[in-house]
């Protein structure tokens, strides 16, 4: 349903697969709400590189919640945690894992990365070692769309470009060519190599969603 010029999904929440728990005595622990109503928490420690990167991330996320929601259909939960932790970036349910001492780019790309996959893997309910394109394609064209808006708003440094995919579509023709990509019907844990893996999953399946 369109509503005031924005799309909107009724549906109940679903059911969570998975769940996430961290706790540290260093935490510093702050809150913003979207103009939806939900609250985002954001747990770090704080030291001269999270310091003023974590302080400003409310604000852009905000805005994350606020395009993806419009675009991509209203996040049905009430809360979504962003954690320190981790070793790069992993998803849950309503959370993510994430290391902390980042430029401000990158701590707001892994953020939004994370983030969409609420909206695919997680909502979808898709099966991300059988169909990873699925989970991470998806995920990956949406994040493409709002690092782009965030460039275009000035939130973020960088050019904003017109197409965000392009680049995805060279870098997969780019491989195409070189005869070691591997069909997407590959189990995620039986890929060959790395990068076919990659490709396959993040590039392919993002070029899918931009058809």
């Amino acid at each position: 349903m369109v509503k005031n010029g924005k799309l909107t999904y009724h549906f109940n929440a679903p059911n969570v697969h998975d769940f996430v728990w961290a706790a540290d005595p260093d935490y510093r622990h702050t809150t913003r709400k979207t103009k939806d109503g939900v609250l985002m928490r954001f747990f770090y420690q704080e030291n001269e590189k999270t310091k003023e990167n974590w302080a400003m991330l409310p604000e852009v996320m905000e805005e994350v919640f606020d395009y993806a929601s419009t675009h991509f259909g209203q996040y049905p939960y009430q809360v979504y945690s962003f954690i320190q932790g981790g070793d790069g970036g992993m998803e849950y349910p309503m959370a993510t894992l994430i290391t902390g001492n980042r430029v401000f780019p990158s701590l707001v790309g892994v953020s939004v990365h994370e983030l969409m996959h609420s909206w695919y893997q997680m909502v979808l309910g898709t099966n991300e070692s059988l169909y990873p394109w699925m989970d991470e394609g998806f995920t990956s064209y949406a994040s493409n769309e709002i690092m782009n808006h965030l460039r275009k708003l000035k939130k973020l440094s960088g050019q904003a470009v017109e197409n965000p995919q392009a680049r995805d579509f060279l870098g997969f023709a780019f491989f195409a060519k070189s005869g070691a990509e591997e069909p997407l019907s590959t189990h995620a844990d039986h890929y060959m190599s790395n990068r076919a893996y990659g490709v396959g999953s993040y590039t392919k399946g993002s070029i899918f969603m931009a058809q």
